[in-house]
């Protein structure tokens, strides 16, 4: 049971059935922008330089934001299954992301094979935010399943 009501948990951006706020997804969604503008404007790539991987609690932590401390509790005090799967696919992203921001900033962008790469590796994160995004509105189980009929049919 949350310490909070639910117009405070919804005033700090958290789902009330998942216990997740959205607003974690700016951590890599800033990534994505300034990844997509390196593979353009390869000096951009330098801006990456200070992004930093940060797990949900950490990110929030750090923040400035005011209700920071509802985001908090509200994720310690979601089901712990859906937790642990959210925390799985935030680690893959994490991971993902450092790994790709790495590489492109060592990267030679007029390399065929390295565009296509790192292409690749944009996509990825795209798919990994979804996923994320799926976590916290409580639609994971639904992404599962319409994945699972897709790969049936092939």
């Amino acid at each position: 049971m949350l310490p909070y009501s639910e117009q405070e948990v919804l005033a700090a951006n958290v789902n009330p059935s998942t216990g997740l706020a959205t607003d974690y997804l700016n951590l890599f969604n800033e990534a994505i922008m300034l990844f997509e503008m390196g593979l353009d404007m390869p000096d951009m790539a330098e801006e990456l330089a200070d992004w930093k991987k940060h797990s949900y609690v950490e990110h929030f932590e750090k923040s400035g934001f005011e209700m920071k401390d509802i985001v908090i509790s509200a994720y310690h005090h979601a089901p712990a299954e859906l937790r642990c799967d959210f925390d799985d696919v935030c680690e893959r992203a994490l991971s993902v992301f450092d790994s790709s921001i790495d590489i492109l900033m060592s990267s030679n962008l007029e390399d065929d094979a390295a565009r296509v790469d790192l292409t690749e590796r944009l996509r990825d994160m795209k798919a990994l935010v979804i996923e994320m995004d799926s976590h916290i509105h409580g639609r994971a189980d639904m992404t599962k399943s319409l994945q699972s009929e897709v790969d049936a049919l092939f």
